[in-house]
């Protein structure tokens, strides 16, 4: 039976209520810091990239239409909202599911600990690791590790780490990061891993992919064969029964928690779950909304070390599988993101990455500039709590709000107005730019938004075309466009909109055009009253200059936003 209360709704907000996260602070993770230096750099080298372009244009849009395709055949809205609800009671009762997962798996021969952060848990795998005096550890996928810095961090104490999965190990090679949830080398073309492959094996390599597969099923296979130890991260842990489940394609995770003698698993303490039924309802969602698939070629439940009581029924540890199974439950700012009324919301993140497929800027940029660790509309949001809100400071500017993430986010987590709260952060942590803090000034009462778009109205006719004004500078507004200050503002028309004789007396619509309809769009607005008059409605447009200071909200200036709110 499922666990989830069916009437209880998904937490929202009004986005006035809104206050900066302040338990970032209190996570217990060490800031990372990039300079808006470094932040430009990167930014400008992606938009000149064009090896770039074409990777993310030849693997995005596929994925986009095979998710919507695969959605189409279920009920989306219905898997979703019993997933949102199931998520959502899980983390209500994490602490108690936690303690049930450490009793339950411990039972059938695991060993569990729990790492408080990043350092702890580098700390507890090296130390089993020297214990089993492992020379190599061969790795699955795993966000998990990449969080806390495991492959960098064995290597530096004379560990060999291989990565398996095909994208991790094309970007090891490489030595790079991952820059996608579930495709890690998802911004390289077939040619350039085609370069990269030719250096391990010493020949040149065909760049079609068949050729390529089969270069690293060659290569990594004996690592297989040698690992002492293998790490792996999870899909979800489930408490009732203390059993990991793994969702992947490859099958390298079936020979990693399979041929090592000794099994480690390194997964967040938010993805435990109370049952198997819970974990099946992440099944039915994960592959959909990642790639694109009914279903993904291996899903594992793993519950304790491998064992058989063939002979006289005596059970005996350690058959072809491990003969141990460790667990690291990994905190790192997850709790602290769990006492936050708004924020927890985001630990019902399932990884599927279907947020980064569907954004935008993460299709002109990638994920090298689109987050830190975790990448796109979901990294923004969950690296402050990981990695401090520096991590994100600048990278946090590249979402446009228009909340393509929200509507393909399988457990309804409400990126676009959380990434929001992390932009206040942000602006309190590294200042707003000078030039983005004097126009919000300006466009924070009617009589300012007057004078400065007559200002802009003057100056706007040497790079007007076509209504638009084509901005001559800036990497990204070379190919980008503005609407052109109007010449007659819409509340100057407002009593030429309002209708009377209504065709449906019963329905009467009150208009308050927006500062950037009124200023900016006001044909826009006009035809929207008109079309609602032909429907039979009595419009009245509210007369008078209004802002709701969704400017300021949506640039960082939290304060002015609410004062702006409640005058409107």
């Amino acid at each position: 039976m499922p666990h989830a209360d069916p009437g209880r709704p998904p937490r929202r907000r009004k986005p006035c209520d809104r206050r900066p996260p302040d338990g970032f602070a209190r996570s217990g993770v060490r800031p990372v810091t990039a300079s808006k230096t470094e932040f430009h750099r990167r930014l400008g080298n992606a938009l000149a990239n064009d090896r770039l372009r074409t990777a993310l244009r030849r693997a995005l849009p596929e994925l986009r239409e095979r998710r919507d395709a695969r959605m189409a055949e279920v009920d989306w809205e219905g898997l979703r909202a019993d997933l949102t609800l199931r998520k959502a009671k899980a983390i209500d009762d994490l602490p108690a599911l936690i303690e049930r997962f450490t009793t339950e798996a411990e039972a059938v021969g695991a060993k569990v600990y729990r790492a408080v952060d990043a350092e702890e848990a580098r700390r507890i795998v090296t130390a089993i690791c020297r214990a089993k005096k492992a020379k190599l550890v061969v790795k699955s996928k795993s966000m998990a590790t990449e969080e806390i810095g495991l492959t960098d961090h064995l290597e530096s104490q004379g560990i060999t780490a291989v990565e398996t999965d095909l994208g991790e190990w094309i970007i090891q090679l490489a030595g790079e990061r991952p820059s996608h949830l579930i495709a890690p080398a998802i911004h390289k073309t077939r040619e350039e891993v085609a370069q990269l492959f030719a250096k391990v094996v010493g020949h040149p390599v065909a760049d079609d992919t068949a050729s390529l597969v089969a270069v690293a099923r060659k290569e990594l296979r004996q690592s297989f064969i040698d690992a002492d130890i293998g790490i792996t991260g999870g899909n979800a842990l489930i408490a009732e029964t203390g059993t990991l489940m793994l969702v992947t394609n490859e099958g390298n995770a079936d020979l990693a928690t399979t041929l090592p003698s000794v099994h480690i698993a390194v997964v967040g303490i938010e993805k435990i779950v109370p049952t198997i039924d819970d974990a099946i309802a992440i099944v039915k969602l994960l592959a959909r909304s990642g790639t694109g698939q009914k279903i993904t070629s291996y899903t594992q439940f793993i519950t304790g070390p491998s064992r058989s009581a063939d002979i006289e029924l005596k059970s005996q540890i350690g058959v072809h599988g491990p003969k141990e199974v460790h667990f690291v439950l990994l905190d790192n700012g997850r709790t602290a993101m769990r006492d936050d009324p708004f924020f927890r919301d985001a630990l019902s993140c399932i990884r599927c990455g279907a947020c980064s497929n569907v954004c935008p800027s993460y299709l002109e940029v990638g994920g090298h500039v689109f987050g830190h660790i975790y990448t796109g509309p979901i990294g923004l949001v969950v690296s402050p709590w990981h990695h401090g809100t520096e991590s994100v400071a600048h990278e946090q500017g590249l979402c446009m709000g228009c909340n393509a993430c929200d509507t393909v986010c399988p457990v309804s987590i409400p990126l676009a107005s959380l990434i929001t709260d992390v932009r206040a952060k942000a602006v309190e942590k590294v200042g707003m730019p000078w030039a983005k803090k004097l126009f919000l000034r300006q466009w924070s009462t009617p009589e300012r938004i007057d004078r400065l778009t007559g200002w802009l109205a003057t100056f706007q006719d040497p790079l007007r075309r076509n209504g638009n004004v084509r901005l001559p500078f800036g990497a990204l507004a070379q190919e980008k466009s503005l609407p052109a200050v109007a010449d007659r503002p819409l509340h100057y028309r407002a009593r030429e909109i309002t209708s009377t004789n209504p065709k449906s007396p019963d329905l009467r619509i009150a208009m308050f055009p927006s500062c950037i309809i009124d200023h900016f769009l006001p044909n826009a607005g006009y035809a929207a009253a008109r079309v609602l008059q032909a429907l039979g409605a009595e419009v009245h447009v509210v007369e008078g200059r209004r802002c709701c200071g969704l400017p300021q909200l949506n640039g960082g200036d939290r304060s002015t936003a609410i004062t702006m709110a409640k005058a409107a």
